[in-house]
């Protein structure tokens, strides 16, 4: 299938991603004004048995060399290890004795145009520009004697940021069938930056693609507001991608 001879071509990609989680975080529970940090590193061991529902999802339509793109990651898990580091606070003691946990629940959503600039046999280099949207929620689920059980404090982020980038894929077998995907993106909003990278292997088949990946995708929004909030996602991801032919 050659997928820039300029007809329509269609692709959807379900895939499964686990990636290791590290989320900072600022909170307030009790109105605390210099408020407490939350440190969460989950990996899938510890957070696939407290995972609320997950799914991920991409997809592209593409004529010649121009195509648009999207990519979606929905993910909400709970009772995670909190990593708290309470914040000293003048004339208070600097620790609070908390017995806390963390959750989080992510929506992050990718839409992009691109052109291919350079195409070779079985590879091909695109460059695009688009958008993304999170939106990120951390939870703290805490005790603080006297107080009752179950308090909570939360930070919910949403925002939109633009990106630029480039994506392909490199042949590595004369028939076209083993192949490296890659894609990078950088991107900036008004009080944040991000990125997203990933690189991998794949086999393409009659019905379509089967790709292992190493992904990571990263928000930073220190010292610009929102808690000084960082998060990343950093794993393996395996999907397969089915091609429709609008004839």
């Amino acid at each position: 299938m050659d997928i820039f001879d300029g007809q329509w071509h269609f692709s959807v990609t379900p895939y499964v991603w686990l990636p290791t989680i590290y989320n900072t975080t600022t909170l307030n529970p009790l109105g605390i004004s210099n408020g407490v940090t939350s440190k969460l590193h989950s990996t899938p061991d510890t957070y696939l048995h407290n995972l609320s529902f997950a799914f991920f999802l991409a997809g592209e339509a593409r004529k010649g060399d121009w195509s648009l793109f999207s990519d979606y990651i929905y993910m909400k898990f709970d009772h995670q290890n909190s990593g708290l580091k309470p914040i000293d606070r003048p004339g208070a003691a600097g620790a609070l004795p908390f017995d806390s946990s963390s959750g989080i629940q992510s929506n992050v959503l990718t839409l992009a145009g691109s052109h291919s600039v350079w195409r070779k046999g079985a590879s091909h280099l695109d460059v695009f520009a688009g958008t993304r949207y999170l939106n990120l929620v951390t939870t703290l689920n805490y005790n603080l004697f006297p107080f009752p059980d179950n308090l909570n404090a939360s930070v919910s982020v949403n925002k939109w940021d633009g990106i630029v980038g480039v994506k392909g894929r490199i042949g590595l077998s004369e028939d076209g069938r083993w192949f490296m995907p890659y894609y990078l993106d950088v991107g900036a909003g008004s009080q944040n930056t991000t990125w997203q990278a990933l690189v991998g292997t794949g086999y393409r088949y009659g019905w379509g693609d089967v790709t292992v990946i190493l992904r990571n995708l990263s928000y930073n929004f220190d010292g610009k507001g929102h808690g000084g909030l960082d998060a990343r996602f950093t794993g393996l991801a395996v999907g397969a991608t089915f091609f429709f032919l609008n004839t």
